[in-house]
């Protein structure tokens, strides 16, 4: 916002920031999210359960080695990628956000919210007369991908900031790896529930970021 001229301090700057996260997207969506979860059969039962977040700390374990991948596949063919990989562009504060408003503000946003709408949806409008017959599976999965697609394409605006522009390339990163690991996350709302894939996401900024300074850089 400063580069395009908006004149503000920089806190002031981070508590909007701050205010439109917490009030719309957590309160509005997640609160929708519910009422639209409730509907469609997604409502999580119980907290936690040890079986199921031990499958939630393991899809996270494999979900940071999918964000691996980027050094070695896409690093190598993007300059700025490769430059991005240094100890010094790691920090325990962009961890923590990382983490915390990805396993929490994209999951509400995404699955708890964004999916369930799709499902409600297609529910609605494809269905509507299945009276009290189960929602069909294959709209949950339809709805899951079209939300891993959403969830990839949403990374391009902060790509393009980050590189100048987008290329084909980076385009392409965002949906394979965004894309599989938004898969991922939505397979755990689907047959765990919300805290499982918000666990998982969470993880994964931890599980990547521990590998990378700890073993690799």
């Amino acid at each position: 916002m400063q580069q395009m001229g908006v004149e503000a301090p920089a806190f002031v700057l981070v508590l909007s920031s701050i205010l439109q996260i917490a009030g719309l997207y957590t309160l509005v969506l997640g609160y929708l999210g519910h009422v639209l979860s409730q509907r469609v059969a997604l409502a999580p039962e119980g907290f936690l359960e040890k079986k199921k977040t031990r499958q939630a700390i393991l899809a996270g374990f494999v979900c940071a080695l999918v964000m691996l991948s980027d050094l070695y596949l896409f690093a190598p063919l993007i300059p700025q990628i490769q430059a991005a990989y240094t100890r010094e562009s790691f920090s325990l504060l962009a961890l923590l956000f990382s983490m915390l408003y990805g396993g929490i503000i994209e999951e509400i946003m995404l699955r708890l919210f964004f999916l369930s709408l799709l499902v409600f949806l297609m529910d609605k409008l494809l269905d509507a007369k299945r009276g009290d017959a189960p929602i069909r599976p294959l709209f949950y999965q339809i709805a899951n991908i079209a939300a891993a697609l959403l969830f990839a394409l949403g990374h391009l605006p902060a790509t393009e900031v980050a590189f100048g522009g987008l290329t084909t390339l980076l385009v392409v990163r965002s949906l394979v790896l965004n894309g599989l690991l938004g898969w991922v996350f939505g397979l755990l709302y689907l047959k765990l529930g919300l805290q499982y894939a918000m666990i998982a996401h969470a993880l994964t900024h931890l599980f990547n970021q521990a590998i990378l300074v700890l073993f690799i850089l």
